[in-house]
């Protein structure tokens, strides 16, 4: 038992060590490093590895609950072995749910493991199936990077933290006094602790809000995760003493990473259609052609800039890709006009904020974004379009976007006039800073152009010699 509370103590010493350490190396910019010279990264596999070990020995020495399970079955060795190749093989073939985040089904093996066996004897089905389909990622390679596509501190942490989690998982199901109620938390212990210590290694690398992370990946893999976790107790339910059921039952479990799959190809598929449709709209004009792939680009940097978390900033990249999707309803004679248009023309320009507005309203993908795409011509002092808004009532993607969208436009070639240089168009946005477009949003993209200074040391528009005392000649009515 003291061998436990040292492993224990000893994990829990390093974690703090790596946080510290990553904390103080976000302010001085140095790799962060534990104290004694190891990479948080390596600092977190290693307290990961020993909590894991932990675990196992903690649950080997403490599992004599007598508590009635239900469904149970002594260690059968066979349906073990059946478990750890099945959770192997599905570590193999993930699902990629979203841009960022990819999903297996091995929980819904790894909860059978808990539900049907002794905590000590499932913590061992967990490490042993997650050691093998970890440890064949290690020795695959991605043909399109052609690196493997696990690292072996890749494998110790992903097996220390599944094993963790099972062992606690196991525990809290051991000492449940009702089962259905215990399965259940034992599979809510068992996907906080292993997306949390996930979340945490991924918080320090990236310097972000732990929280905001959780969230986005339980936004993202929840609702799946709960659907394999349910077909994990009908995984158990079914196979005790009866092996060959648990291969029966992994059709189910196999039939929802297909939907998922094909969910996720659907929606990708969306977006390209619509993103076709944005970019037939650029090369109706040469003037503008990969003007929406452009403001895109500016839109993510001065969104990151700004700290916003990956979901966010990703609803913005989608709608900045094609926030001009509306002048698709524009005719030609308007939309490639080389002079001043008149009332009349302006009026049918200014409409086609809603309109691409109307038709995102038809996909779910964009069911976030449409409001970004129908506000991006709205001012801060309240004379933009279509609505007038003002202010905050402004989302912050849409004042984004604003910002983007007036750059591109104004570096840009256009029928009347040649592109800025950099430092007009920039001498304009800060011009228009605080009336046209929101301030804090000038200054982060600001920051994020090449070479660019801080905030606090970037002249104001009193300070820029303004070649062009008009806007709208610089950005052009339909910019």
């Amino acid at each position: 038992m003291k061998r436990i509370f040292l492993g224990l103590a000893l994990s829990v010493g390093m974690l703090v060590m790596g946080v510290t350490n990553a904390s103080a190396a976000s302010y001085c910019s140095i790799d962060p490093t534990v104290g004694i010279g190891l990479p948080v990264h390596t600092s977190l596999t290693i307290s990961t590895s020993l909590l894991g070990t932990s675990s196992y020995t903690y649950v080997h020495n403490n599992s004599t609950s007598t508590t009635a399970r239900e469904p149970s079955a002594p260690s059968d060795a066979v349906l073990m072995v059946v478990l750890i190749a099945l959770g192997a093989v599905a570590t193999n073939f993930p699902v990629r749910i979203s841009r960022h985040y990819k999903a297996h089904a091995a929980p819904a093996i790894h909860l059978a493991a808990v539900l049907l066996f002794s905590p000590a004897a499932a913590v061992a089905v967990i490490g042993s199936s997650a050691l093998l389909g970890e440890g064949v990622l290690c020795l695959r390679r991605n043909p399109a990077t052609g690196f493997r596509r696990r690292q072996p501190v890749d494998v110790v942490f992903n097996t220390s933290q599944l094993m963790l989690a099972g062992g606690l998982s196991a525990l809290v199901y051991a000492t449940a006094g009702a089962p259905l109620a215990g399965a259940f938390l034992a599979a809510a212990v068992m996907y906080t602790a292993s997306t949390g210590l996930v979340v945490l290694a991924g918080a320090i690398h990236d310097k972000r809000n732990p929280l905001e992370l959780w969230a986005e990946i339980a936004a993202s893999d929840l609702k799946q995760t709960t659907a394999l976790y349910v077909a994990g107790y009908l995984l158990a339910l079914l196979s005790v003493g009866r092996p060959w059921l648990a291969l029966v039952m992994m059709v189910p479990i196999a039939a929802i990473q297909l939907a998922l799959t094909r969910s996720v190809q659907l929606m990708e598929q969306t977006i390209d259609a619509v993103e076709a449709m944005a970019d037939v709209v650029d090369r109706r004009d040469p003037y503008t052609f990969q003007h929406s792939q452009s403001v895109a680009d500016h839109s993510v940097r001065t969104a990151r800039r700004l700290g916003l978390p990956d979901r966010e900033v990703e609803v913005i990249r989608l709608a900045a890709r094609v926030h001009d999707l509306g002048k698709i309803a524009i005719p030609d004679e308007v939309l490639h006009k080389a002079g001043r248009l008149t009332a009349a023309e302006f009026e049918l320009m200014k409409k086609h904020p809603e309109t691409g507005a109307e038709i995102l309203a038809k996909f779910p993908a964009y069911r976030h974004g449409r409001e970004l795409v129908l506000a991006h011509h709205e001012r801060i002092d309240g004379l933009g379009y279509p609505r007038g808004l003002a202010g905050a009532a402004i989302a912050l993607g849409a004042r984004i976007i604003a910002v983007a969208d007036s750059w591109d436009a104004m570096t840009s070639d256009r029928p009347y006039r040649k592109a800025l240089e950099a430092e007009v168009a920039l001498g304009e946005l800060l011009r228009g800073r605080g009336t046209q477009w929101d301030a804090s949003v000038v200054d982060a993209f600001a920051e994020s152009l090449p070479g660019a200074i801080p905030a606090v040391d970037l002249p104001r528009w009193t300070d820029v010699r303004p070649l062009l005392r008009s806007l709208g000649a610089a950005v052009g009515v339909i910019g």
